[in-house]
């Protein structure tokens, strides 16, 4: 049967004809009732219809998608034995976090040179350092993605690593330098979603930022991939959308310039602004559907935080079930299956075009206020992403804005001071007020608790 067959019984139904048949149920409500805005100010209907739709050409991802693991660095032999275990547990790739030096990294590449599996290292280096890792990465099976990303560590402390001439001179003598590695620009969008920044801000700031490097990089040589590390919060259809917008960004940016149009690679990381601590198996729902939302938006590589990241220290149990969670979406649930799910809805077509819309006016006004580090320097971007924290925080303190365990069916009679191991950092009161801090938005109510549960 032809496809044109398939459909010849049925009359097409016009979205007037829907709206119509919408409204004669509705009885005392109006259709424009059933609209909402969200945080970011765009407006949701209730449905959407091909009339009305907004075709957009986004580019998939290029190959499957990774499971990439988050193993946080203590010192090379225990790191090493972690990382085993996540390559023979099913991860594609492995996010090195915690504090190390270059040589250290460079240590744990050579012990699993023989993997076929991504790397992803971020560390500031020294000149010195960057024959060392030409060296080894001719030698690798993997794929390496060793990001410098001096404008972001501005944006998290407020202070250049040495200074802004230095730092800057140091990221274009990266970019000079030949290596089998190439994959050396990173763009962190994850700490504008975890400090409270709305989805458009987080896509502004990225692209702003992005756009500093890309000027920083002309006339130097063509860049052969961009790594953007993105948050992905739990507005399951926002999300999908925000990483879709990125990518349609990311092309209409390069679009034409003499960069030979690099690719953005996108690293997808689950939030840690909604997680909590005490009833804490939520979170595993949670990272769930964070993880759809990365998959179906079309990241290339996704890194699922362990439910217990923000009470525990890394453990086998956390750490394979945070694997797993992947493993039963792309193997179980076959989420590899086809490379762009989200084609053809016409609702996740106009919330991408939205927000990329949203997002593109903003990147304008931060390119007329002098750019991205100007923005930061100046404090034009840290209170921007204040004020969206304060606003999401309202909502949350007032109830509008639920966490299941939280602020809303919380058991009041859960102990959790005896089970913590550690507490992950959120803001630092005594840290540079133009820096841009990361706080969840359970922090201050679960605190609270804590003292209580020690009285």
């Amino acid at each position: 049967m032809s496809k044109q067959g398939l459909f010849e019984d049925f009359e097409g139904v016009s979205s007037e004809q829907w709206r119509a048949q919408i409204a004669s149920e509705l009885k005392n409500q109006t259709f424009d009732s059933l609209r909402w805005k969200s945080p970011e100010g765009i407006e949701v209907a209730p449905f959407y219809h091909a009339d009305e739709s907004h075709p957009l050409h986004i580019p998939n991802r290029s190959g499957e998608w990774k499971i990439v693991e988050h193993v946080e660095f203590t010192e090379v032999s225990s790191t090493s034995q972690l990382i085993l275990k996540a390559i023979k547990g099913g991860a594609d790739g492995i996010y090195l976090g915690g504090a190390y030096t270059l040589e250290e990294a460079l240590e744990l590449l050579n012990i699993h040179a023989d993997q076929n599996i991504d790397w992803h290292i971020q560390v500031p280096c020294a000149e010195s350092s960057l024959s060392k890792v030409g060296q080894l990465s001719n030698t690798l099976q993997s794929r390496l993605f060793i990001g410098l990303d001096p404008i972001g560590h501005l944006a998290k402390t407020g202070l250049w690593i040495d200074s802004q001439s230095a730092d800057l001179e140091l990221f274009k003598s990266r970019l000079k330098t030949s290596t089998a590695c190439r994959n050396q620009v990173l763009v962190n969008l994850e700490l504008y979603q975890n400090s409270g920044a709305n989805m458009v801000e987080q896509l502004a700031f990225g692209l702003s930022n992005a756009n500093e490097y890309l000027n920083l990089a002309d006339g130097i040589s063509p860049l052969t991939s961009v790594v953007f590390e993105v948050a992905v919060g739990s507005d399951y259809f926002f999300e999908i959308a925000k990483i879709r917008a990125l990518r349609w960004l990311w092309e209409s940016l390069t679009e034409g310039l003499e960069l030979g149009r690099p690719p953005c690679h996108i690293l997808a990381k689950t939030t840690e602004r909604n997680k909590t601590i005490y009833d804490y198996n939520t979170n595993l729902l949670r990272s769930t559907t964070e993880c759809m939302s990365a998959i179906i938006g079309g990241a290339d590589s996704i890194v699922n935080l362990p439910y217990d990241f923000q009470y525990h220290y890394p453990n086998d149990f956390g750490q394979r079930i945070a694997r797993n969670q992947l493993l039963i979406l792309k193997k179980e649930s076959h989420f590899q299956a086809v490379n762009n799910p989200a084609d053809g809805s016409y609702y996740l077509d106009h919330l991408t075009h939205k927000l990329a819309e949203e997002a593109l006016n903003l990147f304008k006004q931060i390119e007329n206020r002098g750019g991205f580090l100007h923005g930061l320097e100046s404090g034009f971007i840290p209170s921007m992403v204040l004020s969206s924290a304060t606003k999401e925080q309202l909502s949350f303190d007032q109830g509008d804005k639920v966490l299941v365990g939280a602020n809303a069916f919380v058991n009041e009679k859960e102990q959790m001071t005896s089970n913590i191991e550690r507490l992950r950092p959120n803001t630092n009161q005594d840290s540079n007020p133009k820096s841009i801090k990361p706080i969840r938005l359970a922090a201050e109510k679960e605190f609270s608790r804590m003292a209580k549960e020690k009285q």
